[in-house]
């Protein structure tokens, strides 16, 4: 029996991909927007439907037509939404409203009134949130956008829990910089902030490169086949990530400082000032985070070279250009930092304090403070006390 799909924002970009796709694979697919004279309805299994996502009833009797048609509602994919460009400050009311209402509160509508045609059935049924890499790091100028699309992962985790002795599968799936139509008809940009004259001059420019980016980005099609693949594996992930350079950030979120996030989300952008490509950018990066956890006992720097897919040569290279440091002097930076904390605490003995930081004699310890200081251990902790 073919399976019925509802998808919401279906006119443009991902979801018109995905509704076409899953059309010729035998879906019965109901494509959902404001538009839908923009789809073409020679596709026997497509049903381009108008859909109203801030009006609740208009969404109930929507669904209820199409159980009635069917019998069965088998995936919904909600996908609709949009970008607000703006400051906090100068974001007015209606416009903070207006992201939420059909990024986070869209969803809610449509879930509460598909759930009771979905749940309780012999064959599990499948919700599938279309999320953002937006939504597991923040970008300047995205705030409400950002903030709306972790409120997606946090909805998604939520109707996990609630929906999983009802048989239906709840995912988020993000994708990366994805080829569509968002740049041009799917962002609402505040005039107060992209004045010349506002505050924030000085980041605007990070929106031209992203923009590019997106319209450079992976095709649609990809998107929509990672959404089949999930329909079809009942052990999917709960959040899935497109096969792009998305998957990367969010592991490496809590291991970088803000300046460094903020460069790793535009990696594949022109890195404005620096001289590492993004593939060094990429080696230098990946140190860091070992060094990070192995900085008392660091591994030695061929086998660290290996660790991160690359030789001595490029791996010295690459952190020296991006950390403006060499390994050894990063290492040290990392053991007096950690060293200060311990000594601040006042809980252990300088001796233990060194061997803590990966120092078996205290000479060594010493010097360590001298080079940064001037002054030995002692007298740091007599400061600190």
């Amino acid at each position: 029996m073919q399976r019925v799909v509802l998808i919401t924002g279906a006119s443009s970009g991902i979801g018109r991909s995905c509704a076409y796709f899953l059309a010729k694979q035998g879906f019965i697919v109901y494509a959902g927007s404001r538009t839908p004279n923009k789809l073409d309805e020679s596709h026997a299994n497509l049903h381009p439907i108008a859909l109203d996502l801030t009006n609740y009833e208009k969404i109930k009797q929507t669904i209820e037509l199409i159980y009635a048609k069917h019998n069965r509602l088998d995936v919904l994919i909600n996908n609709a939404g949009y970008g607000l460009i703006s400051s906090v400050e100068h974001a007015s009311e209606e416009e903070m409203q207006k992201q939420f209402d059909i990024n986070v509160f869209s969803i809610f509508r449509v879930c509460k009134a598909a759930i009771p045609y979905m749940k309780n059935r012999d064959e599990d049924a499948v919700i599938m949130n279309i999320g953002s890499y937006f939504g597991k790091v923040a970008f300047p100028l995205f705030a409400f956008y950002s903030a709306s699309k972790f409120a997606v992962e946090g909805l998604t985790d939520a109707l996990t829990y609630e929906l999983k002795g009802l048989g239906i599968r709840v995912h988020s799936v993000l994708p990366g910089f994805t080829k569509s139509s968002f740049s041009h008809e799917n962002l609402v940009e505040n005039l107060s902030t992209k004045d010349m004259q506002s505050s924030y001059k000085e980041i605007l420019h990070t929106i031209p490169p992203l923009m590019a980016n997106i319209e450079n980005g992976t095709e649609p099609i990809n998107v929509a086949k990672t959404i089949l693949n999930t329909i079809n594996n009942i052990d999917a992930e709960k959040c899935v990530y497109v096969e792009n350079d998305a998957y990367k950030i969010s592991p490496l979120k809590d291991a970088l400082t803000e300046d460094e996030q903020m460069i790793y989300r535009f990696y594949k952008l022109e890195l404005e000032g620096m001289s590492v490509d993004k593939n060094e950018l990429k080696i230098a990066m990946d140190a860091k985070e070992i060094l990070l956890k192995e900085y008392v006992n660091p591994p030695k720097l061929a086998y660290l070279s290996t660790l991160c897919a690359t030789n001595k040569t490029k791996l010295q290279y690459a952190f020296k250009e991006v950390y403006k440091m060499s390994i050894p002097e990063y290492v040290k930076k990392l053991r007096l930092e950690k060293a200060n904390i311990l000594l601040k605490d006042k809980i252990m003995t300088i001796g233990e304090v060194a061997k803590a930081v990966g120092y078996q004699h205290q000479g060594n310890f010493s010097k360590l403070f001298f080079e940064a200081y001037g002054m030995s251990p002692k007298e740091i902790l007599k400061q600190n006390c």
